[in-house]
């Protein structure tokens, strides 16, 4: 029980952080409004909780092993960031449609929300790391894979509540910002810090 009150703990602080889930449900509430931003966080969730399966069934271990998978996997992610965010900086419809949505109260491009949380956390190597040398950690010698199951779904719906906090906030702040140009000026400012994202972790060197 103390292992699980301490690595929630460190999950709170970890997830406190913000990082390109954060952006992403940025994007997804001033874009389409509170319905995809909490389908954003949803994804997440859902990629977590894979993670979590796939560190019960050794996988994560596997992966993190091999350089040139790991390697693969960071590259996918960074990739996959770069794409997101010089797609808001080069599209000048990306707070055009969308806006209106808001204003109507019915939010678009749900399916297309989810699936940006789950392959942005898929293919982060950071999440990785959580479930394959934080969770460990916290887990007493002959511990059984349900521990690590539990720990691992702790950590998946720790960072959704915060996510769906996030949601939450930057929806509520969205419907009062009504004027187009400063929509598309803070989606464009999330689309350079989701490249920035995206090119620190291409560039990231593992610890020796």
């Amino acid at each position: 029980m103390s292992s699980i009150v301490a690595f929630s703990a460190l999950s709170v602080l970890l997830v406190l952080i913000p990082g390109p889930a954060v952006m992403l449900v940025l994007k997804s509430a001033v874009a389409r409004g509170r319905g995809p931003a909490l389908l954003t966080a949803l994804g997440v969730l859902a990629a977590d909780l894979v993670w979590a399966g796939a560190s019960v069934a050794g996988l994560t271990a596997l992966l993190v092993s091999s350089q040139v998978a790991f390697d693969v996997v960071r590259y996918l992610g960074a990739a996959y960031l770069i794409f997101l965010g010089a797609k808001l900086l080069v599209t000048r419809a990306a707070a055009g449609p969308d806006v209106a949505a808001l204003s109507t109260g019915r939010p678009r491009g749900g399916w297309r929300a989810f699936r940006e949380g789950l392959l942005s956390d898929l293919s982060n190597p950071k999440t990785v790391i959580v479930f394959t040398s934080v969770i460990p950690q916290f887990l007493h010698q002959g511990a059984h894979p349900a521990d690590t199951l539990v720990l691992g779904s702790a950590f998946a719906v720790i960072g959704f509540l915060s996510l769906t906090g996030y949601a939450l906030v930057f929806s509520s702040a969205a419907k009062l910002l009504r004027n187009a140009r400063a929509t598309r000026a803070i989606l464009r400012a999330g689309g350079a810090i989701l490249a920035a994202f995206g090119v620190g972790l291409a560039l990231e060197r593992p610890a020796a």
